[in-house]
């Protein structure tokens, strides 16, 4: 008979959830949680918002409040209450002894929170703002200022990829080894993003592989400094930039700042938020002053880390930034066969898997940087664009490139899609003579001294004078190449809108037909010796 009266007695849902949106003012934004009680009808019988780390100790007297005052009439006094934390069951039944407690899922409470935030997308009419109570107009115009400095450094240009990561300590700031992603390198979405560690980056590149896939996965909470163009920034934050004065670099350097936790809830960033971006972002341009180190690290080359002190709003901050970030320094390195390795992807339909082959070339490039040859090479990523050009051109890799393909590519592809400038020709013949000699003395490459034949005698001579011949340039390469003759900034939206208009009335010169759209501006390392000539940056 007991346990008849359990089945046709009154049971009510109890539950947990945290608002789908953030508080603040009161110190740290958080988000606050909402203890519910709902009838077997879905009435919500009963609630009390508190802080997550409050709640628990107020579950047995909200409780008692909704069975004595229901906020929904009246209701039956509940002989047994289904809960899915374990921890709130053992509260609730020392304070509630004489009630069944069982802990079980309770999709109700998920249904609810499931309208909520469909309420709050609806209703969220707000205009947004830089400022808060904890943010001040002083402090964001000077955010503004280091983001303008950070932008026309232009950090996507000399960071290889998104996963090319930094480590970053700030310790008067309380951040210890985060790990930051450089995005931009597509011409897309450019800034930084920070996260905890590299587990996290991680998780966050394997969640966006698998939405991509279509399918739903967590992403680890991280906080953002990216840049947009003004026409697609609010209008509201836009009048708030004018009429504070803030600095912007260019029309697509409209500055943001993104902190989304692990539910994708954005929240406002804190005073401490606007700190850290605003060190970051002056302390790293000075970094990428030693860019060829730099890229030699990413590459397997020597670990760069460097303490800077920067000026911000709230005095000096030392900031220490170094690459590549500690996991990517682990001793262990995998046991590739390079040339077969290579040799293996180039067989098939003709295409090469880049994305196969960024572990080979990485650890080929790694070898590279530790060898004598490369002591007398100037930038080791122009490996990197000789390899792409072969994958994209001829679908062969370095273990399958033959001398003749050689020949077209340095000769032909270089001058056509590279944007770069002449004289660098000798920069580019003696880097690529020391890989290939590298090759041949270190992994036995069969078609290294077939290859070196290509590059030695009046090669840099050559190449100059291909570098010269606007008649090989693709139409893209013709334009910017003139643009930037003429004196504008090819690396800003404005100065490419300024340059076609002055060209919209003239003649290109008269360009070669490409075989694919690679088109592409070679990268200058920023120091080198005095008998170098120097080429120009993206």
């Amino acid at each position: 008979m007991a346990a008849r009266r359990r089945r046709t007695g009154v049971e009510w849902v109890g539950g947990v959830i945290t608002m789908p949106a953030y508080v603040s003012g009161e110190g740290e934004p958080y988000r606050p949680d909402v203890l519910l009680w709902m009838g077997a009808d879905g009435v919500i019988l009963g609630s009390v918002v508190a802080r997550p780390d409050e709640l628990l100790g107020q579950a047995s007297a909200s409780l008692q409040e909704a069975i004595d005052r229901p906020q929904a009439g009246r209701a039956h006094r509940p002989t047994r209450i289904r809960v899915a934390s374990r921890e709130l069951a053992e509260t609730l039944r020392a304070g509630h002894p004489g009630i069944e407690l069982v802990c079980a899922p309770t999709p109700e409470i998920d249904a609810v929170l499931a309208a909520m935030r469909a309420k709050l997308a609806a209703d969220n009419e707000s205009e947004p703002s830089y400022l808060s109570p904890e943010v001040g107009p002083e402090a964001m115009a000077r955010l503004f200022r280091a983001a303008a400095a950070l932008f026309r450094a232009k950090p996507w240009h000399t960071v290889p990829s998104g996963q090319s990561l930094l480590s970053v300590t700030i310790e008067k700031l309380g951040m210890k080894d985060a790990v930051m992603s450089v995005i931009g390198q597509m011409g897309q979405s450019a800034g930084l993003i920070l996260f905890s560690g590299v587990e996290d980056f991680e998780a966050y590149l394997a969640a966006d592989e698998a939405r991509m896939r279509g399918e739903d996965a967590p992403i680890p909470a991280h906080f953002a400094l990216h840049f947009e163009r003004g026409a697609e920034h609010p209008a509201a934050l836009r009048e708030e930039i004018a009429e504070h004065r803030w600095e912007v670099a260019a029309a697509d350097a409209y500055p943001s700042l993104l902190a989304l936790d692990a539910d994708l809830i954005a929240r406002p960033p804190t005073a401490q938020d606007v700190t850290i971006a605003e060190a970051v972002a002056l302390a790293l341009p000075e970094l990428l002053r030693e860019e060829k180190a730099l890229l030699a690290a990413w590459e397997g080359g020597e670990v760069v880390s460097r303490t800077l002190t920067v000026r911000t709003h709230i005095g000096d901050v030392e900031v220490t930034l170094r690459a590549p970030c500690e996991r990517e320094t682990a001793d262990y390195r995998p046991p590739y066969d390079l040339l077969a390795d290579f040799a293996e992807l180039a067989r098939g339909d003709g295409e090469v898997d880049r994305d196969a082959c960024e572990p080979l070339e990485r650890e080929l490039l790694r070898r590279f940087a530790a060898s004598p040859e490369a002591k007398a090479a100037t930038e080791v990523s122009l490996c990197r664009l000789l390899m792409d050009l072969a994958a994209e051109h001829f679908g062969a890799t370095i273990a399958t490139l033959r001398g003749a393909e050689l020949q077209e590519l340095v000769f032909e592809l270089i001058p056509r899609h590279v944007s770069i400038d002449p004289p660098a020709a000798s920069w580019i013949i003696e880097d690529s003579r020391a890989f290939f000699t590298f090759l041949g003395r270190e992994l036995g490459l069969p078609q290294a001294d077939a290859c070196l034949r290509v590059l030695a005698g009046d090669a840099a001579q050559r190449l100059e004078a291909a570098l010269s011949d606007m008649s090989k340039f693709s139409m893209a390469k013709s334009l910017f190449m003139g643009g930037r003759e003429a004196g504008f900034d090819m690396d800003s939206s404005e100065g490419i809108a300024g340059w076609m208009r002055v060209v919209q009335s003239q003649p290109l010169p008269s360009p070669g037909a490409p075989r694919r759209p690679v088109d592409r501006v070679a990268r200058p390392p920023r120091k080198r010796a005095a008998r170098k000539p120097r080429k120009k940056g993206r």
